[in-house]
């Protein structure tokens, strides 16, 4: 009777230790991540679970999906130290076949490429090293950052132009080719960019903001080099390393720049975490800066679908009041994780 009352604990004991090894291979499995841990991957997926317990299981899975693929898809950027802002060029050049800085002309005769002088002046900035995503977030993860905390989606209301013109279905709904899910996501209020990274952040156990302005100018310039283009030759090339057209396209449809970093030059210009001030760099600290303590408008780089080349200058400071008032496509977004050491 002893035996077979041991051999049912044992059997009993194999079949849970089963069940266990089952139950975590499968979560896993389901999850691979080439940055974080399978440790980390289980903390997310019991960070979800216990924030989210009422959201069906298959979502809380593909937010656990979403949340590691965005930490895979951050770059690692080195830091150093760069001369921030215009740093000039030769006065005739041409975007698709650019020469190599400084076009053998003296420094003091190149001519300033961006015309707003608060681009200047070229000031020294040292960076620590941090990592950059390596896409605008998507619309599909803003959708999905929507549904868990409870903020509605965005041109699902009837405005009413809408109503007047007779129509009874929502902007969203009725030109779907807009939104498509790898799109990148429309964004009307800076904090809720803001919000999604910190978010991220949370999720992920990880310190996700906005990235700075010096940092994004920094990996755009893919190290800080004198490139004019974040592009992944330094030239604009239509129709094969930049749009050729106003269309948005999905993100990652164009080589990236020599770091890895997709669409820093157009397709959709990306709030960073920075106020806005038109004579910030000629007080600008070297390490690490962060801006103005406050102001009225907040910076955003890179470029869009409907600007000029010109615009896409990696050096040029766009700047817009925290609230655009209408979600926009051409407006987006990407995270940074502000931290110099490895994730795992």
């Amino acid at each position: 009777m002893m035996a077979h009352y041991l051999g049912s604990i044992s059997r009993f004991s194999c079949l849970a230790l089963l069940s266990f090894l089952l139950g975590a291979c499968n979560q896993n499995s389901v999850t691979p991540s080439q940055s974080l841990s399978p440790k980390q991957v289980v903390a997310i997926a019991e960070r979800i679970d216990q924030r989210y317990p009422k959201q069906p299981d298959l979502e809380r899975r593909a937010l656990l999906q979403q949340v590691v693929t965005a930490i895979d898809n951050m770059v690692f950027v080195e830091g150093g130290t760069f001369e921030m802002g215009d740093f000039g060029w030769v006065g005739e050049y041409d975007p698709a076949n650019m020469c190599k800085w400084p076009c053998g002309v003296p420094r003091d005769e190149l001519w300033f490429l961006v015309p707003k002088a608060d681009s200047r002046p070229l000031h020294t900035v040292r960076l620590d090293s941090f990592y950059m995503a390596k896409y605008h977030t998507t619309i599909a993860e803003d959708d999905r950052f929507r549904t868990f905390t409870g903020l509605p989606f965005y041109n699902m209301d009837l405005t009413e132009e809408d109503r007047r013109d007779g129509l009874t279905r929502p902007y969203r709904l009725r030109v779907p080719s807009m939104f498509k899910p790898d799109f990148p996501a429309y964004s009307k209020l800076w904090q809720e960019a803001k919000d999604y990274c910190l978010w991220l952040g949370e999720l992920s156990d990880l310190p996700v903001d906005l990235p700075t302005e010096a940092q994004y100018e920094f990996a755009a310039r893919s190290g800080g080099r004198y490139v004019v283009y974040a592009t992944d030759n330094g030239s604009i090339e239509l129709d094969r390393n930049i749009s050729g057209n106003s269309a948005i396209h999905p993100v990652g449809a164009f080589p990236p720049n020599p770091l890895g970093l997709h669409d820093m030059a157009a397709n959709a210009v990306s709030w960073v975490n920075d106020w806005y001030a038109a004579d910030y760099y000629q007080n600008s600290p070297v390490d690490n800066p962060q801006g103005p303590g406050t102001g009225t408008e907040k910076v955003l780089r890179g470029s869009d679908s409907l600007s000029t080349p010109q615009l896409a200058m990696a050096m040029w400071r766009h700047s817009d009041k925290p609230d655009l008032g209408e979600y926009y496509a051409q407006n987006s977004y990407r995270c940074s994780i502000q931290q110099s050491g490895p994730l795992k």
